[in-house]
């Protein structure tokens, strides 16, 4: 693929990204204003990446197979009978217009032309199934009452017969008596029991879910999906070679597709033996759009492809990955083609198709698609934006034949623009979509899943960007337009290479057949509905009737659907918005701090499949109803936790099916170190047991997620319960082995091992692993890690340093950073950048005085590159993802990230929706708005001049408290200091200091061990200007200065020149204090609110109704507890301070010798002077005594308690 890159990366890309862009930048803005006509001359060889040479015509033969349509391609049968046989990719059904009906579509050989062409299998006649569960005895349905009249199954029978029958419509059906398992949610259903079994025609009417009737309680499969049915009944697992007997022609045509066939009845369909697959046609694309700037609708001005005709899935990625490629341009309604653009064309022997409109362009692109006829088209946010846009241009310009954008022959268009892409899915039904966004969200983890970042973190290379206002410059010359076209060349290029290198379709067929859904939804993501399929196919085969499919309306945020974390030491719930639906795993409260000796992190191998495995926890082995003794209230914060089933009981399914994945992908890894093996085996192999390895790890999640078919809480608590009980077991039996357990998270704990030699480590860490493991049959904890030195700051969040053994004996380290700040994508790489700087410093070996002056050096540095506007633009970009589509936001406005969301998709261009990450930058645009609501996007900084970076923002809630929370546990370095290093005010960051220090001072004898000094370090200074000279004087403490120059603080003026005695002014001096005293009770009463988040900050006097278990929950950032701004505490310790520095008689008994007190006592402290000092400390007193603070009245506090006699 490199030597592939090599050859087509055009000369002069370079050139035009230095011109556009700083050299820091990841993405680079292009502008025709700003190239040359000879740049773009050798950007654009004659010889260039537009001409694939000595294509192969051989590889298009598909194109030319004339297929005879009145016979089938018919091949001898296992039992020698003519069969048709075809590998299928793809299924569709339409519920509600062919009921019954399932096309399949797919490959099929073609022996005269010695290929594979597109087929379309049509499955008719499959019928609705349902299940009646018999009533013991007849009710009454008006009255609900039993009658005692015993119910047989021809009661049953008759009841469906005469009433139901008759009443829905169903003329013809037919029945018989079936004995089923049931083992899931619905209470009172029996575990085996007779069930009538129904089958009728499915153009017939759906009968409701909640059916009831006098001899029967329960009907299933009411609302079962034909393809279901059809795929759980025949037994096929995913894309396979599928043998259809006795099959017809179609009396007309109902696909785009080369050979069509039809199987009656669904019987006919069987799965044939493994044989590879055939190779597939993968065309991937790329378009360019303008906004019309009437209608504000993108209309499409470009489209480039790519077409590979014989893809292997299950080989390595064919290089290159394309063999041929077609590029169509139009041009927006208010440009002209460039003059001579034909000819420029013709000179550079470039394959593009010059279409007069943007009708004609569509035209073109359909008909190449049908003529290519792709199986799989790749794109880039192609659910997201293109397909949509795509087809409501078809649309709008009133193309015909829109349906052969897919392969079902269709007239009426589907909606478009739904969340899901269902729409989109449903046009293009017959070629399976392939979104290298959606996939990379599920294989790679990046900043963000821009095509930028992803050709970045993925292909190595960069990719240019072109605005939007900049596609219309190009149409004014040749050259820019031809640089248009290969940029959009380029796109698919970079579309088709992301995807092979990511293994993207042999992982997705891996999976799918591994789960048993529909390749096509596997491309789409979503992991509950391959563990559903894979669980449904399971419970047919042992004859169990599954759940039906429930309909839920989402609510925007639902309960339960996470488990919830568990704190170790305390066994309370985390601090969180909503109460889970049962607890989660359990997180051991950190010794928080920094460790430089060796530190072992021992983890628990796939923990919760595990334990389902371990304890046969299964929806057949387990019994869900608990017994009374076990039922709490809500209020006790406790979930019904079944018991574990009997041992002696057979393992279930749940179990088994994981139990099955499991050895399947040992058998593959134990494959894969065979010798000599062929690279594509090998590659196939790795493929195999990642797909393997993802499956089994997801199957859990079924049981916790609400909105699953095989929702079971109780199993969900209860696999959750017994990871709990395992770690505290394993912490425990460590700490019996006389080693300090120092944290714990759901399946793994670190170890202080007090030890620098890592081969005591080592046996250390297998000591205890062999302990633990002996107690467990598959339960299996390994060494995970040793850290050389870990900075532990909380939970979840710790910075170490790995080791890694080398060759030679010895190891090298490796930084590895958890929870951090700096690993989330909503903060500026600044503030990442700051935060790798002082964790490389703080796990450095050097002493802790340098590292504090390296960090103060770094910090200042920063502070002055922020302020002086020498850091790049790029470092100042915050990234955050959007949770839900922006225009579905109800407080658009606060949320920066939806406020540039919304601007983005006015602009068009692209589309951002739920689940993208939008960049934006926090600007100063004049306003008095808050931070959040000026975010603005990078272009929009660079198009308005009267935007500048918000750098205070930057300095105060990016990098300050980033760099605060690392530097939390080591001595020296605190938010203050930090906050004066970075040029920021220290006094905005005293309140969160302060509230810190509250904390600490609530434990017991926190206070009484403090310094007088340190007790009022953050208290206001009491400051009153000298009368005589205007000098403002302060005064902190009875005495000032030191030894033999020791006196009293109001004994002179500040001012050297001034004579006056401050002891003369002593009106003024006690109405300064009172008023300064009134001043912090109003300050008090004023109740402001603070947030206690440094990256929020926000300020209210508004006591919101929403309540954390710490206070009143922030009702802008929703993370956090508000905190008074000027706490009861302060204002009490500020009137302490004031009566400390006027308190003359303790501050005598503080003096350490009985000469300073002499000295002080006899010619110093007069009668007067002593008067005067305690008219000040009483003042100071009056007020405290009107404080409740320091006073505890037990008769009211317990007045509620009392015991009446």
């Amino acid at each position: 693929m490199e030597a592939e890159e090599a050859d087509v990366e055009p000369v002069a890309a370079k050139t035009w990204d230095r011109e556009n862009e700083p050299a820091e930048g990841a993405n680079h803005e292009a502008g025709p204003q700003k190239a040359t006509t000879s740049c773009l001359g050798s950007f654009l060889p004659d010889i260039s990446c537009w001409d694939i040479g000595q294509e192969d015509d051989s590889s298009f033969s598909a194109w030319e197979v004339k297929v005879d349509s009145d016979h089938l391609p018919l091949v001898k049968g296992a039992d020698e009978e003519q069969v048709f046989q075809f590998y299928w990719l793809d299924a569709y059904e339409d519920q509600y217009n062919q009921p019954g009906v399932v096309f399949l579509f797919g490959k099929v050989w073609i022996e005269s032309a010695k290929t594979h062409v597109s087929c379309c299998v049509m499955v008719k006649n499959i019928e609705r199934t349902l299940y009646f569960l018999p009533r013991e005895t007849k009710i009454d349905l008006n009255t609900g009452k039993e009658t005692g009249t015993p119910v047989t199954m021809k009661d049953v029978y008759d009841e469906f017969d005469e009433k139901i029958a008759v009443k829905y419509k169903i003329m013809k059906f037919k029945s018989k008596i079936v004995e089923k398992n049931y083992a899931f949610e619905i209470p009172d259903i029996p575990e085996k029991s007779e069930y009538l079994e129904v089958r009728y025609s499915a153009e017939m009417p759906q009968l409701p879910q909640d059916l009831k009737g006098e001899t029967f309680s329960h009907v299933f499969g009411t609302n079962t999906s034909s393809l279901e049915l059809f795929l759980m009944n025949r037994k096929i697992k995913g894309p396979c070679w599928l043998e259809v007997k006795n099959p017809q022609l179609s009396n007309q045509p109902v696909s785009w597709c080369k050979v069509e066939a039809m199987a009656l009845k669904p019987d006919l369909v069987n799965v044939m033996m493994d044989v590879s697959p055939p190779p597939l046609v993968v065309m991937s694309f790329s378009m360019k759009t303008v906004q019309n700037a009437k209608t504000h609708q993108n209309e499409i001005i470009a489209v480039a492809a790519l077409v590979h005709y014989r893809f292997a899935l299950d080989k390595a990625p064919p290089q290159p990955p394309f063999q041929s490629h077609f590029c169509v341009v139009s041009k927006p309604e208010d440009c002209i083609f460039p003059y001579a653009f034909s000819e420029d064309i013709k000179k550079k022997n470039v394959k593009v198709e010059v279409a007069a409109t943007e009708r004609t362009l569509l035209g073109f692109f359909l008909a190449k698609v049908h003529k290519i006829d792709p199986d799989v088209i790749v794109g880039h946010n192609i659910y997201g934006f293109e397909l949509e846009v795509l087809l409501q241009r078809i649309n709008v310009c009133k193309v015909p034949y829109w349906s052969k954008i897919g392969r079902l022959k269709r007239s009426n268009m589907p909606k478009l623009g739904g969340k899901s892409g269902f729409g989109e899915r449903n046009a293009t039904c017959g070629r399976m979509i392939c979104d290298v966004e959606i996939s990379a969200k599920e294989l790679i983890r990046c900043k963000s899943y821009h095509l930028s970042e992803l050709v970045q973190q993925i292909l190595k290379t960069e990719r240019v960007v072109i605005s939007m206002e900049n596609v219309r410059n190009m149409y004014s010359e040749p050259s820019h337009l031809l640089y248009l076209l290969e940029h959009t060349w380029k796109d698919a290029r970079f579309i088709l290479q992301i995807m092979c290198e990511l293994n993207v379709l042999p992982l997705a067929l891996q999976i799918t057949n591994i789960a048993g859904n529909i390749m096509s939804r596997t491309l789409m993501g979503g992991r509950a509905e391959r563990n559903e399929f894979l669980l449904l196919h399971a419970f047919y085969e042992n004859n169990y009737i599954v759940p039906d499919k429930q309909i839920f309306r989402r609510p925007q945020q639902k309960l339960g659907d996470e488990d919830e974390e568990i704190d170790g030491d305390s066994n309370k719930y985390k601090k969180g918005r909503k109460k889970a639906a049962y607890a989660g795993g359990l997180v051991l409260d950190p010794k928080v701090g920094f460790y430089d000796k060796f530190i072992l992190l021992l983890d628990f191998n796939s923990l919760y499949p595990s334990i389902i495995q371990e304890f046969n926890i299964c929806f057949t082995t387990v019994q869900r109803v608990a017994s009374e003794s076990q039922r709490v209230t809500e209020d006790e914060e406790q979930e019904q936790i079944p018991e574990l089933p009997d041992p002696s009981l057979d393992m279930g399914i749940l179990p088994r099916e994981i139990r099955k994945l499991v050895e399947r992908r040992k058998q593959v890894k134990q494959l894969m170190k065979q010798q000599d093996l062929n690279p594509d085996l090998v590659l196939q192999y790795d493929i195999r047991q990642k797909a393997l390895k993802l499956t089994a790890n997801s199957m859990y999640g079924c049981l916790g997620f609400s909105f699953s078919r095989f929702y079971a809480k109780p199993l969900a608590a209860l696999v959750t319960y017994k990871g709990r009980e395992i770690l505290m077991h394993t912490k425990e039996m460590v700490q019996k082995m006389n080693l300090e357990v120092i944290y714990g998270d759901t399946d793994s704990i670190m170890i202080n091992t007090n030890s620098t030699n890592l081969e005591e480590v080592f046996k250390l860490g297998n000591k205890v692993k062999s302990e633990v493991n002996k107690l467990y049959k598959l339960l299996e904890i390994d060494i995970d890690g040793i850290f050389k030195s870990l900075l532990l700051l909380k939970k979840k969040k710790y910075a170490a340093l790995v080791v890694e053994p080398t060759s030679d004996g010895n190891y090298s380290t490796k930084q590895e950073l958890k929870g951090l700040d700096i690993v989330r994508r909503d903060w500026c790489d600044l503030a990442k950048d700051t935060g790798n700087f002082v964790i490389g410093q703080i796990l450095s070996d050097q002493s802790r005085d340098t590292i504090v002056e390296n960090i103060q050096k770094r910090l200042i540095e920063i502070g002055e590159n922020v302020l002086n506007g020498s850091v790049p633009v790029s470092q100042f970009e915050i990234n955050k993802a959007l949770t839900k589509d922006p225009q579905d936001y109800p407080d658009k406005k606060i949320l920066p990230h939806v406020h540039v969301a919304l601007w983005i998709n006015s602009q068009g261009g692209r589309k951002v929706k739920a689940g993208d990450t939008v960049s934006y930058i926090i600007c100063q645009d004049g306003s008095n708005l808050s931070a959040s609501q000026r975010a603005y996007a990078p272009e929009q900084l660079q198009k308005q001049d009267n935007l500048t970076i918000d750098t205070q923002y930057y300095l105060a809630q990016q990098i300050h408290p980033v760099v605060a929370r690392i530097c939390e546990p080591i001595d020296g370095i605190d938010a203050v200091l930090i906050a004066s290093w970075l040029g920021l005010d220290p006094t905005q960051f005293r309140v969160h200091y302060c509230h810190k220090d509250e904390e600490n001072d609530a434990l017991l004898g926190g206070p009484a061990q403090l310094t007088d000094e340190e007790k009022y370090r953050d208290c206001e200074r009491f400051k009153c200007p000298c009368p005589a000279c205007g000098i403002e004087n302060i005064y902190d403490s009875v005495f000032e200065c030191s030894g033999n120059d020791m006196e009293l603080s109001l004994f002179r003026c500040s001012n050297i020149d001034c004579k006056a005695s401050p002891l003369n002014f002593m009106v003024q001096l006690n109405n300064k204090l009172i008023l300064d005293i009134r001043r912090y009770i109003k300050k008090y009463y004023q109740g402001w609110l603070i947030c206690e988040e440094p990256t929020c900050r926000n300020r209210t006097r508004h006591l919101p109704l929403q309540f954390s278990r710490n206070g009143p929950l922030c009702q802008v950032c929703m993370k956090a507890t508000l905190r008074p701004e000027y706490s009861d505490k302060s204002l009490y310790t500020q009137l302490c301070f004031y009566r400390y520095i006027f308190d003359v008689d303790y501050a005598l008994e503080k003096l350490t010798t009985d000469h300073e007190k002499d000295k002080l006592r006899k010619p110093v402290i007069t009668p007067k002077v002593r008067e005067d000092y305690k008219i000040l400390k009483n003042t100071a007193d009056q007020f405290l005594s009107q404080s409740g603070y320091t006073e505890v009245n037990l008769s009211k506090l317990f007045a509620d308690c009392a015991v009446k006699l």
